[in-house]
């Protein structure tokens, strides 16, 4: 009986392992930028997008896009995620850091991108 019962919670342990649930938080370190991707389901096009767009000061003001044919006549596929973009040591005193919360949005098929602020505030994370 001690065997079946030690084998059981064996079983359990090694399942237990296996179903941790990860972070649905991604984090991407670019100078000193710090990108928060807080929706794990977006593509790694689109990642690679909201990265984009959010190491480059001069991409956020640049509206200049292209729009596909498809998106003309049936409108944009949109895939949006909540982003948190720290940028680090921006004040001299505590708190030194800024931290900028956006709702991004995003075309699969064409290059429409479009970036809303939530949120701002100076938050501790630098010595």
């Amino acid at each position: 009986m001690k065997k079946v019962i030690s084998l059981i919670l064996s079983l359990c342990f090694i399942l237990s392992l296996g179903v941790i649930p990860s972070s649905a938080e991604e984090a991407v370190e670019t100078n000193d930028v710090t990108i928060i991707i807080h929706n794990e389901n977006i593509s790694e096009e689109t990642k690679e997008k909201l990265i984009a767009f959010y190491s480059d000061p001069e991409a956020q003001t640049n509206n200049a896009t292209t729009y596909g044919l498809t998106c003309t006549l049936f409108g944009h596929d949109i895939e949006s995620s909540m982003t948190t973009v720290i940028t680090h040591k921006v004040r001299t005193t505590t708190p030194r850091c800024q931290q900028k919360k956006y709702n991004y949005e995003s075309c699969t098929r064409c290059d429409y991108e479009n970036s809303t602020l939530l949120s701002t505030a100076y938050i501790d994370c630098c010595a």
